[in-house]
């Protein structure tokens, strides 16, 4: 099951979902039941975490694509991390600019950005959520995603050293959307085994 981020829609999955076809049926509402596979983007992270501890016997697998990570500093003094984030943050205004909009998000997506705030604001709430997970858990991210760095992702990857981590170079925020084919290559090759395994095979 996809899940997509803050403003996001079914379709952005539409280039992904065909090249994940061959592991199985792909789904963007949660099916009533069986087992599934979370993809959860950006805040889908957030949601995909919560249905894999809530129903862990469900969830043989979980993918966080440039999820939410709660800000940190990954070993780096705090000087070099606020610098680093205050790049990241002008980059991305640069962008928003580029586009000619400004972000207006529905009352929707306000709501599920406060749902991220807690998490942001108390970095060992989201930690104790993602311990609860006990199925594997890839993380893709690109190394040039200007809304959630991709030194949070290594910093969640270090709390807990049994997820995966794979970067996409060049990659914004959406690479599943903006690059499906390395994205899905990424997912696949991982997760072929774990469902050969949870198969029987």
């Amino acid at each position: 099951m996809c899940l997509a981020g803050v403003g996001g829609a079914a379709s952005e999955w539409d280039a992904a979902a065909p090249l994940l076809g061959r592991l199985g049926p792909v789904a963007t509402t949660p099916p009533a039941a069986g087992q599934m596979v979370l993809v959860g983007h950006s805040q889908g992270g957030i949601r995909a975490l919560r249905i894999a501890a809530r129903e862990p016997a469900r969830v043989d697998a979980l993918v966080l694509t440039s999820s939410f990570f709660p800000p940190a500093r990954a070993g780096r003094s705090l000087a070099v991390a606020a610098l680093d984030f205050a790049g990241h943050r002008a980059l991305y205004a640069r962008a928003v600019i580029a586009r000619r909009r400004r972000p207006s998000p529905t009352r929707r997506g306000a709501g599920q950005l406060r749902t991220m705030l807690p998490l942001a604001l108390r970095p060992d709430r989201y930690h104790a959520l993602a311990g609860a997970v006990a199925c594997p858990v890839l993380t893709v991210h690109g190394d040039a995603d200007h809304l959630v760095p991709v030194a949070f992702a290594r910093a969640a990857r270090a709390r807990h050293p049994a997820w995966t981590l794979r970067e996409l170079a060049g990659a914004g925020h959406h690479p599943h959307r903006d690059r499906p084919r390395e994205w899905a290559a990424l997912v696949c090759e991982w997760l072929d085994p774990i469902l050969a395994t949870a198969d029987g095979g």
